[in-house]
């Protein structure tokens, strides 16, 4: 699907593409979400580029990722998504930037470009160009990481309250930790996919800084050296939540594993209470033929109180010692 950004006395305007006959006059930004081969073929011959494949996109090395032709840079970043539908990912999104236009490429939808073709767009003046529609772009997609990244602090904070809360020290088999880890082990997911958006995201920035150094409008310039400087510093602060995430996985794993060891003590206690017991009703289940409290009219309660006294003896000892 193309849609089309057209650039009048009011700011950019969206128009979705109606046939592959011609481009609309004054269109200067060109989204492509999920096209089709046609589609690309058209935009090749309009615009005189290279549209890049979806298997071009997926290409991991610079060379191939960041370069320019004929005075048009090519760039592909990696871009998590799927965050909103609770199944984070990371999309391949190529950004074609010419003096006179932007076209992206992509195949999954993104609430940062949702967001700014929705409002961010009309922001823009009659006087954006198409660096400023890219550098405004970018910003937009930053944003949306700051926004995430606040989002899981958050969350994080109030796993935190609810880890080392007192009533999960006084009854920790009545907290569900294991939904905690679950939860820790999203939260790290996702924060690995941020984290690899932000360094796709500073490398894309740097690489037109560069690239565009002899054309780069002066607007446009300042307001990627600002997102740089946002992305390095989301960068900081996503290496924090790893860290307190990871202390918080080990803090859980370590609750987990005294409450496994209290119910492993448990079971070892009451096995060392009953064994004198057993040892006192054992011996008297000998078929010994001579056996002189067998014929004694106290002996069987004399054996009940052995076994009684045994273990209660035993259990004396471990609160003497504080094993209880």
């Amino acid at each position: 699907m193309i849609t089309y950004y057209l650039l009048d006395a009011d700011g950019l305007r969206r128009q979705p593409a109606q046939d592959l006959q011609a481009l609309p006059p004054g269109v200067l930004w060109i989204d492509l979400l999920q096209p089709s081969r046609e589609e690309e073929l058209f935009l090749e011959r309009m615009l005189g580029v290279d549209i890049p494949t979806r298997e071009e996109m997926t290409e991991i090395e610079d060379s191939s990722r960041f370069y320019e032709s004929a005075g048009t840079l090519y760039m592909t970043a990696s871009l998590v998504s799927g965050i909103s539908e609770h199944q984070p990912g990371i999309a391949e999104v190529s950004f074609v930037l010419g003096r006179q236009w932007l076209v992206t490429v992509r195949y999954a939808e993104l609430s940062a470009f949702r967001t700014f073709a929705g409002q961010r767009v009309q922001r823009l003046g009659s006087t954006c160009c198409s660096e400023l529609v890219f550098a405004a772009l970018i910003d937009s997609v930053v944003d949306r990481i700051a926004d995430v990244l606040e989002t899981l602090q958050k969350q994080l904070t109030s796993l935190s309250r609810a880890i080392f809360s007192e009533s999960v020290e006084r009854h920790p088999e009545k907290t569900d930790l294991q939904k905690v880890v679950k939860l820790l082990g999203r939260h790290n997911a996702l924060q690995a996919r941020l984290n690899e958006s932000l360094l796709s995201i500073d490398r894309q920035i740097s690489y037109v800084r560069q690239a565009g150094n002899g054309w780069l409008d002066e607007a446009a310039r300042g307001w990627l050296q600002t997102a740089e400087r946002d992305v390095r510093s989301l960068g900081e602060y996503q290496a924090k939540m790893s860290g307190e995430s990871s202390f918080l996985l080990e803090a859980t794993l370590g609750l987990i594993s005294i409450e496994q060891n209290s119910i492993i003590k448990v079971f070892s206690i009451a096995a060392v209470l009953f064994l004198p017991p057993t040892l006192v009703g054992t011996v008297y289940g000998m078929n010994f033929r001579h056996m002189p409290e067998l014929e004694w009219y106290f002996g069987y309660p004399l054996a009940l109180g052995l076994m009684v006294g045994s273990a209660a003896l035993s259990y004396a000892w471990f609160r003497f010692k504080n094993w209880l």
